[in-house]
């Protein structure tokens, strides 16, 4: 912070300014720093929780095994290994299927983002719920993305810029898209671009964009 560009300030009082401004500063990075420590020391904490009841369980189902052993009982020894593989099982299905949701989440997110950035700002908002119905994504043996555009069940096109091409033609969309004039933001109409009624999707954009129109 230069202070010498203050008319009026004597070498004191700006010196007076700096002291009061960096103290505020170094506070500031005091309060930072606890609160950081604070969530290190709470995290380490739930982990030590954690590995604290792993490893009980660890000597509980042991100790389990031991007995089974010492007392001859091979069904319940059966039964005790079947019983840890399923939970074993089930655990590493459920951790699959999270890093699928995530995986697949990620995916779609940055297939929707560049669609949105096809259209215009004044309709992202309105447009994103209709977009994201419309992306489906598999995968494929390689493990690699697949990317779907689906209208009414029908698969419109595979990748962003097929999707474009198709959207110029419809009424619903080339309207809003990122350098289209014919009737865009702000206009208002009692119907299609093609003359044909409004959907409700087209009127949903136009009220977004202005509350008055009326169809």
């Amino acid at each position: 912070m230069d202070l010498s560009k203050i008319e009026g300030l004597s070498e004191d009082q700006q010196a007076a300014i700096m002291a009061q401004f960096n103290t505020g500063i170094e506070g500031l990075k005091n309060k930072n720093s606890e609160l950081i420590n604070e969530k290190k020391n709470v995290q380490q904490a739930n982990e030590e929780k954690e590995q604290a009841l792993e490893d009980a369980r660890k000597a509980a189902l042991n100790a389990e095994e031991q007995r089974l052993k010492l007392a001859g009982d091979m069904d319940g020894l059966k039964t005790h290994f079947e019983q840890q593989l399923a939970e074993q099982t089930a655990k590493a299905n459920e951790a699959a299927e999270k890093a699928q949701t995530a995986l697949l989440s990620r995916d779609k997110q940055s297939v929707l983002g560049k669609a949105l950035a096809l259209i215009h700002d004044d309709f992202k908002a309105v447009s994103t719920p209709m977009l994201s119905s419309m992306i489906d994504i598999s995968y494929n043996d390689k493990g690699e993305a697949v990317t779907s555009f689906k209208n009414n069940g029908e698969v419109i096109a595979t990748d962003v810029s097929t999707f474009q091409s198709w959207a110029e033609k419809q009424d619903t969309f080339k309207n809003i898209l990122n350098g289209v004039n014919s009737s865009g933001a702000g206009a208002t109409q009692t119907g299609s671009a093609s003359g044909k009624p409004l959907t409700l999707t087209e009127k949903a954009i136009m009220l977004n964009q202005n509350p008055n129109a009326k169809f």
